[in-house]
């Protein structure tokens, strides 16, 4: 049983990348229904990671446009060296940084799953066992707000890591920088956070 299956998954693979080879040429042709259907499959996914870099849906929407208008101008040099979704994956990351650097502010909350991800962290202390129960009782706007001041080199790989759900590797992938540069910045990330929660919570000044 284990053999079929993984004969099922190595089959199945084998023919998304032969659809995914497919639909490229078709786009290279200059295919509109084509790219429409690359839209249709990919969009999904490059809001939700606009969105919650965002936490705003038109800035949201406003950042898919840019990336499939970035990944219409760019198809054509697509090299197949990593899988069609990476690439995009990329493309949607480079995008949500670089307007947000244009815009040079703060953004209003972002991570609106963020509390059950704070409280799947390990905990080591009684004291931070105390803060762990104590999160549970955040608004999760609050907690938003405090992951929204993260720099937005941090942003991205915790996104991309504790909501998306990616490896290591696929994220180093996609945001182009070593796996062991990915891991500082979660790691960073996840400190930064913990400490403006520990202030929220026990009312000191950050």
């Amino acid at each position: 049983m284990k053999n079929s299956g993984t004969l099922y998954q190595a089959s199945e693979s084998k023919f998304l990348e032969e659809a995914e080879s497919s639909l490229l040429e078709e786009i290279r042709r200059g295919d509109q229904r084509a790219f429409a259907r690359l839209v249709t499959m990919h969009e999904r996914n490059v809001y939700r990671i606009c969105f919650r870099f965002f936490a705003d849906e038109n800035e949201a929407s406003d950042a898919v446009q840019e990336v499939f208008l970035k990944v219409f101008r760019a198809i054509g040099r697509f090299e197949g060296r990593s899988s069609l979704k990476t690439w995009i994956y990329r493309i949607a990351a480079n995008t949500c940084i670089t307007l947000a650097e244009k815009k040079k502010k703060e953004k209003d909350g972002l991570l609106q799953t963020m509390v059950q991800w704070w409280n799947s962290l390990k905990q080591d202390s009684p004291e931070e066992e105390i803060l762990d129960r104590e999160l549970r009782q955040l608004n999760q706007k609050v907690v938003s707000e405090k992951v929204a001041r993260l720099p937005e080199s941090y942003r991205m790989p915790v996104i991309l890591k504790d909501i998306e759900g990616l490896p290591l590797e696929k994220i180093s992938e996609i945001l182009e920088i070593p796996i062991g540069t990915v891991k500082s910045r979660i790691n960073r990330g996840r400190r930064l956070l913990q400490e403006s929660l520990q202030a929220y919570m026990y009312g000191r000044a950050e």
